[in-house]
């Protein structure tokens, strides 16, 4: 198989994705199952979990591809499928050419990008029993063998602590970088050590007080309605690379076509194909650009949403301190064992 199969909106066969029909051999959106592609995006990024999701599709009566009844794998699968935002790729079992295919758009990058950020932070904590007790720093703590901490319970006494999470990942059967961080942490000594030490860093620091005062006066010029613009104007520019990829894409094909027919010659063929592959490769860097636009203005409104929240008075909500008032502060807390001689009089 060549080049010039790769045309843009072409269903290259098999079982089209939920959400997708086929028509004429093209890609076209299924307006029904659309509507719901778009509901299982947005109840995951309310915050609804994915055992919710199901029970509500199987209650509406909504059949997925393959089964009668939905499971937990095809939606989570959905939930990370990037065809939702217009690319897929396909590959060629024959040449193992891979071949990119511009398709309709059901789901805008932003929501897209939201939801990825809310699978990678449910996905690191699966496994343990962090969910059935509140965690302060179980979001934040991050060992330094690059695996993260999370908080349990000993069944025996219900002592709480934190542990890296490198052995249950290794037996899974996943690689991880050796760890030396063997001991784990009282849950409410270290809960009370890292909130002290806070504290006393934005209390002391000048230039986060300043920070703060900044943001409170910006965010009243700075609400929500323009960032939501913002994010409309990127997203209409992505559609306009989608469209000028799909064009260019074609043209690679049409000019891969002309040589197998020997309407143009060697030379001309590689300055038009060295033409055309630049201009394919601009598109999609300016395409990952405007994604990441994106994802700057959701964080900036997240940061927004944080000051209005807990910016006029900061120490006062570290009375009862949140895991949503640490996380407007702290990307994330590195934790690495101190070698040295243990209480046991060990050497570490």
């Amino acid at each position: 198989m060549s080049r010039v199969h790769g045309d843009t909106g072409v269903f290259m066969g098999g079982t089209i994705n939920f959400g997708f029909e086929n028509v004429d051999k093209k890609w076209e959106i299924h307006k029904e199952e659309s509507n719901y592609v778009k509901k299982i995006f947005q109840m995951y990024v309310q915050g609804i979990s994915i055992k919710k999701i199901k029970v509500f599709l199987d209650s509406e009566g909504v059949v997925p591809r393959r089964s009668k009844t939905w499971n937990l794998h095809t939606i989570l699968t959905m939930l990370k499928n990037r065809v939702y935002v217009g690319e897929y790729s396909w590959k060629d079992k024959e040449s193992e050419e891979v071949f990119k295919i511009v398709l309709p758009q059901i789901i805008s990058h932003s929501l897209f990008n939201r939801v990825q950020k809310m699978i990678d932070k449910n996905t690191k904590n699966k496994g343990n029993n962090l969910r059935k007790f509140v965690c302060l720093l179980g979001d934040l703590l991050v060992c330094s063998c690059g695996q993260h901490i999370t908080g349990r319970t000993r069944s025996k006494n219900q002592q709480r602590f934190y542990g890296c999470r490198s052995r249950d990942v290794s037996f899974l059967g996943k690689k991880v970088k050796p760890c030396n961080n063997n001991r784990t942490m009282n849950m409410d000594n270290t809960d009370s050590l890292v909130m002290s030490r806070i504290q006393e860093v934005v209390g002391n620091s000048s230039i986060l007080k300043e920070q703060f005062k900044k943001d409170i006066l910006d965010k009243k010029s700075i609400d929500s309605n323009q960032i939501s613009k913002g994010k409309k104007d990127l997203e209409r520019k992505i559609k306009g690379l989608d469209q000028q990829l799909d064009t260019t894409i074609q043209s690679i094909s049409v000019n891969e076509v002309n040589h197998m027919l020997k309407k143009i010659d060697e030379q001309r063929y590689k300055g038009i194909s060295t033409i055309l592959e630049q201009e394919l490769s601009e598109l999609e860097d300016k395409k990952k650009s405007h994604i990441q636009e994106v994802d700057d203005l959701d964080n900036q409104k997240e940061w927004v949403d944080w000051i209005s929240k807990y910016g006029d008075d900061i120490q006062q909500d570290f009375k009862k301190p949140t895991t949503e008032l640490l996380n407007g502060l702290i990307d994330r807390i590195s934790v690495s064992p101190v070698m040295g001689e243990t209480r046991e009089g060990k050497d570490t």
